[in-house]
């Protein structure tokens, strides 16, 4: 029945192609998830060179309605109610539901803009051609990669982009095409699943245990000749996994052997831990990037990340940077420095890292209490694998609790579990809803 409904189609060049196909897409005549034919056999069907399918199926996957799904080919991508790509819409609850699917740090541990707003001191406005970055807040953003990280190449002079996946997206567009092959972990965050997805490249998911990506597994994807790995060092989204020193030496011997590779690490959780974060960064190694958001610390909506990484690179960023957003508004820039600066702002970042260590044991505590193995880590999210995890997450929602099934993070394979987000969420809270997921399994059981 696809097969026939595409061969509908009038023209016969690529641009034809992607207008009929993204036509019966939006009028649900090709439902999510449904696979597009071979590149080949339409190329065939349609008597026109492979090229210009591929063409038509590399602007679907650009523009967000198609996604390439490795050797399974291309398939519709999934979307929500709203028509918008899976991972970037808001959770909205309705009244009394409690709502732990967004990952959003907890509001209450978030500074009030409004009186540091007021102190900034006057300045004469920002005009074009001036320098993009305020010199002090690049200074700080380095000196936070010295003092707390073990990144072995010589740490540059962090960028400024418009939080993680801006910084994320600017690298990979200074390297890679579409139809090149990505690495990440699986399961993996829903917004850079999107973003990649929306980029038109091919994913390949390495898995995790409780001490970070599988070095056997990341063997593997290498062989088949990845541009780039997109990790995150410390509490992983979803599963809350902290790399450990020993595994990221692992991982790093196996990436010294690819030298070739892009490597960018997603430090997002670098703000509430003490402890030196991990690195896959060798010295001497051409391409690399870090980032680090303001996002969990100061706020999402300050809309700020450090971005470092070799000198190409960070060049090649800047350049695109410049000619599209120019910079960062000065003005969030010297907001951001001034809450940096503060000591209020350091209190309440202890007191956050505190809060969101004691409500992630709580609620990871009060699951295995009933026989329920949580995944152990650190972070905003707890990660919870079951049996069935669709039917519980319907339940809970019947009772009142809003959490995220396990499809949302899945790369290639199917995963089954819940994602609860855990940030705001009372530690008091934590048995109640553990006692909810409990009774709401029933005797599906929890996955082994």
């Amino acid at each position: 029945m696809v097969q026939r409904t595409i061969l509908d189609c009038k023209g016969r060049g690529a641009d034809d192609i992607f207008v009929h196909v993204r036509e019966l897409i939006e009028d649900g005549t090709l439902g999510q998830g449904e696979a597009l034919p071979p590149i080949r056999a339409l190329a065939q069907a349609l008597a026109v060179n492979r090229n210009t399918v591929a063409a038509a199926y590399r602007k679907l996957i650009a523009a967000g309605l198609a996604e390439a799904a490795g050797r399974a080919g291309t398939r519709v991508a999934p979307r929500t109610r709203l028509g918008m790509p899976l991972g970037v819409h808001a959770f909205t609850s309705a009244p009394g539901m409690l709502e732990l699917a967004s990952g959003n740090p907890d509001p209450a541990l978030l500074p009030d803009y409004a009186p540091y707003l007021a102190a900034l001191p006057a300045e004469p406005p920002a005009l074009y051609g001036q320098p993009c970055y305020l010199a002090d807040l690049q200074a700080w953003g380095r000196d936070w990669w010295l003092r707390q990280g073990r990144i072995g190449a010589e740490v540059a002079e962090p960028l400024l982009t418009h939080g993680a996946l801006d910084g994320i997206e600017r690298v990979l567009a200074a390297w890679l095409a579409p139809g090149d092959t990505v690495l990440v972990e699986e399961p993996c965050f829903p917004g850079s699943l999107a973003l990649l997805r929306q980029m038109g490249v091919t994913l390949i998911g390495v898995p995790l245990d409780g001490d970070g990506m599988l070095p056997d597994a990341l063997a593997a994807a290498l062989a088949r000749k990845p541009k780039a790995l997109l990790w995150t060092p410390y509490s992983h989204n979803p599963t809350g996994v902290n790399t450990t020193p020993e595994r990221a030496a692992a991982l790093r011997a196996v990436v010294d052997a690819h030298p070739e590779l892009l490597l960018i690490e997603d430090d997002h959780f670098a703000a509430f831990t003490d402890a030196a974060t991990p690195s896959l960064v060798s010295p001497g190694r051409a391409r690399w990037a870090a980032v680090r958001s303001l996002s969990k610390w100061l706020g999402p909506d300050l809309r700020l990340a450090f971005l470092t990484g070799d000198l190409t690179t960070l060049t090649r960023v800047q350049r695109r940077q410049y000619v599209g957003p120019r910079w960062p508004s000065f003005l969030l820039q010297r907001l951001a420095l001034a809450l940096l600066r503060a000591p209020e702002t350091e209190t309440l970042r202890r007191r956050a890292a505190a809060c969101y260590a004691e409500r992630h044991v709580a609620l990871t505590d009060a699951l295995r209490r009933r026989g329920l193995a949580a995944q152990a880590g650190e972070g905003l999210n707890v990660w919870l694998p079951l049996a069935d995890d669709a039917v519980v997450a319907q339940a809970l929602a019947a009772r009142g609790y809003l959490v995220r099934a396990g499809d949302a993070f899945r790369v290639t394979r199917r995963l089954s579990a819940l994602r609860v987000s855990c940030a705001a969420l009372p530690a008091e809270r934590a048995d109640e809803l553990a006692g909810a997921i409990a009774d709401c399994l029933g005797g599906l059981g929890a996955a082994a």
